[in-house]
């Protein structure tokens, strides 16, 4: 039995909507995979390689720039669709991503069935391979978890479409997928978790140098093994992975007297606490001392909004959260090294410099509870957050729905005032060994991701 790929009607009206007699349009299908079975939230047109705002940067040839400049204002066939485009597309879009979503595979609407002629068709696959490979090279992006994607073509001459899997591997094997649009919404299980960070990182002085975006990628590494070597609590509790979130939510609308028919009792979000492993010391063991000569110091509150389908397991939703901490965290860093010109390499007299990567905003997709992220700069409001959507998602939205205070910006003086942050720590993300100390902490000061560079010169080595 094929996959079966479940969308929302409104879904389909959008797709007929991009039809046009003499022309194709090509977009990303974006949704969740469950086993033989993807739950689809949203289908995003790709918008056209001339406008330079949405085509930053391409991670896959140098031959982007001679495929975008051959491509007119609009598509005639099929061959004139350039890959990189299009799998650039896919991983500004991963970005916005929550955890547990993923680019799932590509749609095209056009004038002839596509998915019968075989030209056309090794076409799609090497898209479908360029979005693959792409995503590949972005590993904390965690959007490279599928062994198949989707291709969904709709005739805009007969309006029948047709859905089908692709391996992603040497064969490329096309396997029959039955994609069903459904008048009902699909029911999501919403989790949030609020996770801080404290961490210091120290720069040995016996090392070369290296510039600050390779320092962040090293920072990223660490944060993503801590992460994903922690334990997830569910509403304060470590539940079997088997375990389903539907019988958890029933559970708990029981111990709170909660009514069968308490409609608003099944969107309540589920709390997530994690929690980082200890380090044990070993008191036996050399006690070692390096020189260091600089410390960057990781500092703020990380705001994590997760959705899994109705059936999904603890295993699953413990996945789809870290996915997203991760993929937030490294999308962040991402955004901020690319937005750097010049190395910060600082005067003497200077021994503190802030970074404020972008803060995260929500947006809900239309008719649905589902939201999508942005990342705002300090100094950028919602409407920047509208371009975005606009421009990546082919989605209209109206300001007041940008859900923009859940990652506050701070107030850098606070920061330049002080050598050290002091942090209070409450009930997130506490540690497993009371007496130690690496764990997440709840600031309550910065609610976006602050770099603190604290360049201390300790002595120079001749």
């Amino acid at each position: 039995m094929g996959r079966i790929v479940y969308a929302e009607e409104r879904l389909h009206n959008y797709l007929t909507s991009l039809a046009k007699p003499d022309e194709y349009t090509i977009g990303l299908i974006l949704g969740q995979s469950a086993g033989q079975k993807d739950y689809i939230v949203h289908l995003a047109k790709t918008p056209l390689p001339l406008d330079k705002n949405v085509v930053e940067e391409t991670a896959i040839s140098s031959k982007a720039n001679v495929e975008q400049t051959n491509v007119n204002n609009y598509i005639k066939s099929v061959k004139d669709i350039p890959e990189s485009w299009v799998a650039d597309h896919a991983k500004h879009v991963t970005r916005m991503l929550p955890g547990g979503m993923q680019v799932l595979g590509a749609f095209i609407v056009g004038p002839n069935d596509v998915i019968n002629d075989n030209i056309n068709v090794q076409k799609l696959r090497s898209i479908l391979m360029a979005i693959h490979k792409n995503l590949s090279q972005n590993k904390y992006l965690c959007g490279n978890n599928n062994e198949e994607h989707l291709i969904l073509n709709l005739n805009s001459i007969t309006q029948k479409y047709i859905c089908k899997s692709v391996e992603i591997s040497k064969t490329g094997m096309i396997k029959p997928a039955e994609w069903k649009f459904q008048g009902k919404s699909t029911k999501w299980h919403q989790l949030e978790a609020v996770i801080d960070f404290d961490r210091l990182f120290l720069i040995a002085a016996n090392k070369d140098p290296e510039t600050l975006k390779k320092q962040l990628q090293d920072i990223l590494k660490s944060m993503s093994d801590t992460i994903e070597s922690s334990l997830i609590a569910i509403e304060g509790e470590v539940k079997s992975p088997n375990d389903t979130l539907d019988i958890i939510t029933k559970n708990k609308k029981e111990e709170k007297g909660c009514k069968n028919n308490d409609k608003n009792a099944n969107d309540k979000p589920i709390h997530i606490s994690l929690y980082i492993p200890c380090q044990v010391n070993d008191t036996s063991s050399n006690v070692r001392v390096t020189a260091c000569n600089a410390s960057i110091r990781l500092v703020g509150q990380l705001v994590s909004r997760t959705f899994v389908h109705q059936k999904a397991n603890v295993e699953e939703a413990n996945a789809a959260v870290k996915e997203d901490i991760i993929r937030s965290l490294a999308s962040r860093l991402e955004m901020h090294w690319d937005s750097l010109i010049d190395e910060e390499n600082g005067s003497p007299e200077e021994n503190i410099t802030l970074h404020e990567p972008p803060r995260r905003v929500l947006i809900e997709l239309p008719e649905s509870k589902v939201t999508l992220s942005d990342y705002l700069f300090p100094g950028e409001g919602p409407q920047e957050a509208l371009v975005s959507l606009q421009e990546l998602l082919d989605l209209e939205v109206q300001e007041n729905t940008v859900q923009k205070d859940i990652e506050l910006q701070v107030d850098p003086m606070e920061f330049y005032s002080q050598s050290e942050v002091d942090v209070k720590p409450v009930d997130f993300g506490k540690d497993l060994c009371d007496n130690q100390q690496n764990k997440i902490y709840i600031t309550g000061i910065s609610i976006a991701i602050i770099i603190l560079i604290i360049a201390i010169v300790i002595h120079k080595l001749y």
